[in-house]
């Protein structure tokens, strides 16, 4: 029998746009939830020839997860698209600036804010794994603590053994619907779960599209 941990779930269809001229933002986790390195979670849609000028209060550690399209982000000369994601710290007071590339459709992206991880020197890119479905993979292999990306086939099931069972875990589904221990969670639903040493999940949907991250 699964034991139910303490957790908070996010709904999608709860979250509040802040919406401007070409772009729309949207907090999927705040700075407050957290105890752990993930400060904060984002997504950003960005219209045709639309930009999203981000500021922090410090030096972070960010990683960029591009969903749908193509972008391309301040100091880092190569476009980022859907399938790829960037890890890099911030500078102390200069703005993050990020570009939909794309002139005929929009871009979406998740921005994931983590304290400052003082190994990361550069910018780091990563193509993601889907190769082997009903697995999962690193998103970034430069952030010094377990996260992870995974496409599975309906009913196919997954476990994980938390790395560090004092911390939390964030979960997240990109595209279908999982059961995530013990929790229903549908496309672009999050969910903070602590006092975790195992988790259980099942795909309800082809295709299903899930990540998670210890923090």
């Amino acid at each position: 029998m699964l034991v139910q941990t303490p957790s908070k779930i996010f709904k999608n269809d709860f979250r509040i746009w802040n919406e401007a001229e070409k772009y729309a933002v949207s907090d999927i986790l705040k700075h407050q939830m957290t105890t752990g390195p993930l400060l904060s979670v984002k997504e950003a849609v960005l219209d045709i020839e639309g930009e999203l000028r981000l500021h922090f209060d410090g030096e972070r550690t960010i990683l960029i997860l591009p969903l749908y399209g193509e972008i391309i982000i301040t100091d880092f000369y190569e476009p980022l698209s859907a399938g790829k994601s960037l890890t890099f710290n911030t500078k102390e007071e200069k703005d993050i600036v990020i570009k939909n590339l794309v002139y005929h459709d929009k871009a979406d992206l998740l921005i994931f804010e983590f304290e400052k991880q003082e190994q990361i020197l550069s910018f780091s890119k990563k193509e993601l794994d889907f190769t082997l479905q009903n697995n999962f993979s690193p998103i970034s292999t430069a952030l010094p603590f377990p996260n992870f990306i995974g496409l599975y086939k309906g009913r196919a099931e997954g476990f994980y053994a938390l790395k560090n069972t004092d911390t939390s875990i964030f979960g997240m589904v990109l595209n279908g619907a999982f059961e995530f221990q013990n929790r229903l969670l549908e496309n672009r639903d999050a969910i903070l779960l602590w006092e975790i040493q195992e988790l259980e999940f099942e795909a309800l949907s082809e295709d299903a599209l899930i990540l998670f991250i210890e923090t």
